[in-house]
């Protein structure tokens, strides 16, 4: 949430609201926004600013949640400077107006060639009408690539991940 959201979301009854607009410390948690792009070019200015987030805490792994973004350099730029052990994507290859908002297979496999000490747990197929890669779509990319299925989780709907450093 920035700083902009903060009085809609006030107005919508909610007291304990804390804009993050930095990096901020929570019970131990660490939590720095990350820059994130619905997209490039035109559709952006129709969907809306994104970010993501860095989660960071003692003895825990490091997560990025990359969030609704597609890859571009800032999202890269978040995978180097932090070196995250777990990479949250949305990839579903969601379009709009044809253009791509979020990640697609394709980008997903290329978060796991800029990380490759990372494991990536995709989210977001078979959640959005608008999608175009499925879960199967998906692993399917990855064994074609040779991706080790151990660094790609695809959660099934209601599954619970326990994901230790």
């Amino acid at each position: 949430m920035s700083t902009r959201d903060e009085g809609r979301i006030r107005d919508a009854g909610f007291t304990n609201v804390t804009p993050l607009a930095q990096s901020i410390t929570w019970q131990g948690l660490t939590i720095t926004p990350r820059q994130g792009s619905h997209g490039v070019g035109p559709v952006v200015e129709k969907m809306g600013l994104v970010i993501g987030f860095m989660l960071e805490a003692d003895g825990e792994p490091t997560v990025y949640w990359a969030g609704d973004t597609v890859l571009y350099p800032p999202v890269a730029e978040t995978i180097r400077e932090f070196s995250p052990d777990i990479i949250v994507t949305h990839s579903c290859g969601a379009r709009w107006d044809g253009d791509l908002i979020v990640m697609d297979d394709k980008q997903t496999l290329e978060v796991s060639r800029l990380a490759p000490q990372a494991t990536i747990v995709a989210t977001h197929m078979e959640a959005l009408d608008h999608a175009t890669v499925t879960s199967q779509d998906l692993r399917q990319t990855a064994e074609a690539s040779g991706l080790d299925p151990s660094r790609l989780l695809i959660p099934a709907d209601g599954e619970t991940l326990n994901l230790c450093r």
